[in-house]
């Protein structure tokens, strides 16, 4: 049985790989809200790029600013893919 959340070993990956990334999570205003969005940014650089679950744990739904739409959202089913893709991401910033 693991132990903890998915998200919070994408997130430590994620530091370590990038330590000036800056990582907030959705404050959800009404209860009904779903608090399950998680923002990824670097510094001064201008970009983000979200992963949303509401529990936590993968699979998670991945969308940046750089996208068009939600529709080219893609899915990650691992923590592993889903540190890949926003490495990879926020590695291909310019300041």
């Amino acid at each position: 049985m693991k132990n903890g959340r998915d998200i919070d070993v994408i997130t430590a990956a994620v530091k370590e790989r990038i330590p000036d990334v800056q990582i907030e999570q959705w404050v959800k205003m009404d209860p009904t809200d779903d608090d399950g969005l998680w923002y990824f940014r670097r510094g001064d650089v201008k970009g983000e790029i979200q992963l949303e679950s509401s529990s936590g744990n993968c699979p998670f739904v991945i969308e940046s600013d750089a996208m068009k739409s939600s529709a080219q959202a893609v899915t990650a089913p691992t923590p592993d893919e889903a540190v890949k893709l926003v490495t990879e991401y926020l590695g291909s910033l310019k300041a």
